[in-house]
């Protein structure tokens, strides 16, 4: 079984030897690594000079910078692996990652997402703690109405099944949400299972996609992610004949106009808050729209800067 690892490079030449070298250090030997770089101006190619000759590192460029939905969309075409993971330049596998992932896919084939928890570290990989809030889902939960984090790195998936879908969509708006995209889109493709062992190293620095600055596009572009899938399970829930598709459909609609009003508002799309906002009760929203409003006189400005701030 071919492991593809998908690295979307931009300005992290300083980590990518590093990250390079926990591929190199894995129990599990056949892999392939796609790296597409987007256009960085670092030392990217002084560095990947010393791995330009391994054929089992296949290295891509954009030529420009086209942003992260649009590398990793590009990154899954150019796989090849049976079982796909990104591995994200500034961080690290743990050496058993690949033998412990491919194991669990061959032994669950009904499972199209596989993830694990991971170690939170400093810039130099030290200081580690295991990140709290992976956790296995629930039976009937599903992770597009949680939206609670609990899947994250490593996460890894079947080629089979991410074929299945519409695919990520490569729009730049979509850059700190798109791994989200991936995992709603491969919930409607198979089972989801959990490995609650630390198997990936997540460095934290200044200059990562997921830093403090970052926070509030992230939220912007996740309300962005959660609408379209959203959308889309409306749409197939509409030709289904189980006989919990009416809940279901009814649970996405909530969610959906919950989360329409909140980036109606960020975006100051005033017809579409108002629209959401008139439907929202009527499509199961009811019950929240009374407990907001019960707590609006006592919490006051604070319940409205954490809902719209």
């Amino acid at each position: 079984m071919l492991f593809s690892l998908l690295m979307a490079h931009y300005n992290n030449a300083r980590f990518l030897k590093e990250s390079l070298n926990s591929v190199y250090a894995q129990t599990y030997t056949n892999w392939e690594v796609i790296l597409v770089d987007d256009g960085s101006t670092d030392e990217f190619e002084t560095v990947i000079k010393e791995f330009e000759n391994d054929q089992r590192i296949k290295i891509f460029r954009n030529g420009k910078n086209m942003g992260c939905a649009f590398t990793k969309r590009k990154l899954t075409e150019k796989a090849i692996g049976d079982v796909l993971g990104f591995l994200d330049p500034d961080d690290t596998l743990e050496p058993k990652a690949l033998e412990i992932m491919v194991n669990a896919h061959s032994q669950k084939p009904e499972c199209s997402l596989i993830y694990s928890t991971h170690f939170i570290c400093d810039e130099n990989l030290k200081d580690k703690s295991i990140a709290g809030y992976q956790r296995t889902l629930n039976k009937n939960e599903t992770y597009l109405l949680l939206n609670d984090g609990s899947i994250h790195h490593f996460a890894t998936f079947k080629k089979s099944s991410y074929d299945k879908t519409e695919k990520l969509y490569p729009g730049k708006e979509y850059d700190l949400a798109i791994d989200q995209d991936l995992y709603y889109l491969l919930e409607e493709e198979g089972n989801i299972f959990f490995i609650n062992k630390p198997l990936y190293n997540y460095r934290i620095h200044n200059g990562g996609i997921s830093s403090l600055h970052n926070k509030s596009k992230a939220l912007k572009a996740h309300y962005l992610v959660i609408e379209k899938s959203c959308l889309r399970r409306i749409e197939k829930l509409k030709f289904s004949k189980s006989p919990d598709a009416g809940y279901w459909k009814k649970r996405y609609k909530t969610r959906y106009h919950k989360i329409h009003i909140l980036n109606s508002f960020h975006r100051q799309n005033w017809t579409g808050f108002l629209s959401s906002l008139f439907i929202f009760p009527f499509v199961g929203g009811m019950n929240n729209v009374v407990s907001y409003f019960k707590k609006l006189p006592r919490e006051g400005l604070s319940l409205l800067k954490k809902s719209f701030g």
